[in-house]
């Protein structure tokens, strides 16, 4: 055997040439599009194509790079993007989609020089499955109450009805005015695991999200875009069916919870199930599902969640556009990236859609409202203003103890008492509070308004009672009492709204009552209201609900009615809001005593705090924070709180805006 010495003073300065490891093909592709706006790409069939990077975009520890390419087959217009490369600096790792006029191609790592851009061919997509998130082909329930029963309505997805709802103006936009719809994305293990994944989650995942913003670039629809907000992974893997649909929202219950997403895909491993395919999503659902080997399939299923449907066979602009086999739309036949619409052309110059039958484009700008309001957003959105200040009690730049000397004897030695915390996220807190004792802070308020300030407290068994105000006591800003938890480590978060000028500046706690431990303070800006709104039964469309009499109830009552608006006003950092009377803007709808009233309460009482749970096009159900399973419904023509059934239309509500 042949043995190559390395000198050790030349080992300083380079490696020896028989032991280096050599760069692998996947890591040259990696480091040509970290490092060139200009290069080339190799198709498996052998086919080399130019490309030009027209934009780079940091999300995260992601950058995200779109690009042309220069197909000698394709003139494509200068806007046309059809190369997608997402960069993993910390893997050194990209995942990536390819669209040229020889098919689909991704990125396969594991392939040599030749083959790492393998090409992608999902089976046809030729059935839409509706869920019974949508109102499409849903058996028709029966509402029932005391006096009369009424057959809720189905309408088909094909028809114009279906996909020419009002606007949602409840939806949720970033700071530029674009509506900002949230996707979480699951995988299964083995597609997670898979060549097609390689465990490199976000990246595929964004990979994903940016074919469809693509799209929506090259079809002229620049009111909406998508954004990531979670991946995660399951161990079940049914394949491409259509059961996944429903069940995903189990397999990641605790991920939807936190991340609060519009829609929510599932990555799965194909398997030889009954009812296998490419993809499948409900025709305005708010769940898809994609075979890891078909990256293209994605972008087909998420225009089924918006509402759109394959090539035309109804009535009804929601239909892709094929131009002749092997090149259609992404809805019929999905070879181009591009929604149908009457008011693009392809190179060739033909037209990708008609008024009547085939606009996507159209129906994409009109349901991104709605589809941007499936869940209220907990991630901030990019440009949110409403950063929250959070400050460690224990980290106080004055204050006035009653006692001396430190009695928890940790993190500082002067006269404030603190010790170690089993709160979650650890650290410390100030205990043995008494009455007549201040804690000063430094915040920098950056907007004069409405501010929520919480307190992460604990008491054994006293109730206390906390005044913010200015360093000094000038002026005072609230006061909240702070409840017995049953422990001196049984932690509960109060809040209290005040109002606070910009600036640096010092904010004190003052105690009027104490015996309790306190663990941090956060400030974070109120949320602005989403607006002013009737709330119009949907099985008894005569009946809003009002309190012109001085009682809560339902009636047919004049749209001028202050009694019958409602300011629906998100709470702070969750995706509850609190709906509150205009005519009397103390008294806000909750079910602080049991039953559903409008009455006086703080606004951080979860019993005043309601999910806007979207049950289909502008229709919502009200869900109580504190009590989940109560829905507000007229059932047996009263308007209560309650458990419901799903199919009761009696619960089921618009929000009319007030002009």
């Amino acid at each position: 055997m042949k043995h190559t010495l390395c000198y050790s003073a030349l080992s300083l300065a380079l490696l020896c040439a028989s032991t280096m490891a050599q760069p692998t093909p996947a890591e040259l592709e990696y480091t040509k599009f970290k490092t060139q706006n200009l290069g080339e790409i190799q198709l498996e069939t052998g086919t080399r194509l130019a490309f030009e990077v027209t934009k780079r975009e940091t999300r995260g520890d992601l950058e995200i790079i779109t690009a042309r390419l220069l197909d000698p087959y394709a003139n494509t217009d200068s806007s046309y993007r059809n190369l997608i490369v997402t960069l993993s600096p910390k893997t050194g790792s990209l995942s990536a989609f390819a669209e040229t006029t020889e098919g689909h191609f991704d990125f396969n790592a594991e392939g040599d020089a030749t083959r790492l851009w393998r090409q992608s061919k999902p089976p046809v997509l030729n059935e839409i499955y509706h869920p019974e998130t949508s109102k499409t082909a849903t058996p028709a329930k029966t509402n029932k109450s005391a006096s009369t029963t009424k057959t809720a309505k189905t309408t088909l997805s094909t028809t114009a009805s279906a996909m020419t709802a009002a606007p949602l103006v409840v939806g949720e936009q970033d700071a530029s005015g674009r509506y900002v719809v949230d996707v979480f994305i699951g995988f299964s293990t083995q597609a997670a695991s898979s060549s097609y994944v390689r465990n490199n989650l976000e990246a595929t995942a964004q990979t994903y999200i940016e074919s469809v913003n693509t799209a929506l670039k090259n079809s002229k629809v620049d009111n909406v875009y998508l954004r990531l907000v979670g991946t995660g992974v399951s161990p079940n893997n049914p394949g491409v069916v259509t059961s996944v649909l429903s069940d995903v929202k189990s397999w990641f219950a605790s991920d939807i919870a936190r991340t609060a997403p519009d829609l929510i895909g599932m990555v799965q491993m194909p398997t030889d199930a009954p009812g296998s395919a490419g993809g499948w999503a409900g025709v305005g659902g708010d769940t898809h599902v994609i075979g890891a080997p078909w990256p293209s399939a994605y972008r087909h299923e998420v225009g089924h969640n918006v509402g759109g449907v394959h090539c035309p066979d109804g009535s009804g602009y929601n239909f892709g556009y094929s131009i002749r086999q092997g090149r259609g739309t992404i809805q019929c036949g999905n070879d181009l990236a591009y929604y149908s619409s009457p008011l693009l052309k392809d190179e060739e110059g033909n037209v990708l859609g008609t008024a009547q039958n085939n606009d996507m484009a159209r129906l994409w700008r009109e349901r991104a409202a709605s589809m941007s309001a499936n869940r209220r957003h907990t991630i901030p959105f990019p440009g949110d203003t409403n950063t929250s200040i959070t400050l460690q009690a224990e980290d106080y730049t004055a204050y006035y103890d009653t006692t001396g000397g430190n009695t928890g004897g940790a993190y500082r030695q002067d006269d404030v008492d603190i010790q170690a915390t089993s709160d979650t996220g650890g650290g410390h807190n100030v205990g043995w509070i008494a009455s007549g004792e201040w804690l000063a802070y430094k915040a920098n308020i950056p907007s004069a308004g409405k501010y929520q300030v919480s307190y992460r407290v604990a008491s054994l068994n006293t109730a206390g009672r906390i005044q913010f105000e200015k360093q000094g006591g000038n002026p005072i800003y609230g006061a909240i009492d702070v409840p017995v938890t049953g422990g001196w480590q049984s932690w509960t978060t109060i809040s209290q709204e005040v109002e606070l000028s910009a600036g640096e500046q010092y904010v004190a706690l003052a105690i009027k009552a104490g015996n309790f431990n306190l663990n941090w303070i956060k400030i974070e800006k109120v949320a602005a209201s989403l607006g002013t709104y009737r709330l119009q039964n949907i099985w008894q469309p005569t009946q809003f609900i009002h309190i012109e009499n001085g009682a809560l109830s339902t009636g047919d009552v004049p749209a001028g009615y202050w009694s019958s608006q409602w300011d629906i006003t998100p709470v702070t950092g969750t995706q509850f809001v609190r709906l509150i009377n205009r005519w009397k803007p103390t008294q806000s709808l909750n079910i602080e005593m049991g039953a559903l009233a409008a009455s006086v309460i703080g606004s951080d009482k979860s019993s005043g705090h309601w999910e806007l749970e979207k049950a289909s096009g502008d229709e919502y159900r009200l869900k109580n924070r504190l009590k989940p399973e109560q829905y507000i419904n007229i059932e047996g023509n009263r308007l209560q709180a309650s458990a419901i059934q799903p199919g009761w239309w009696s619960a089921r509500w618009k929000l009319i805006p007030v002009q």
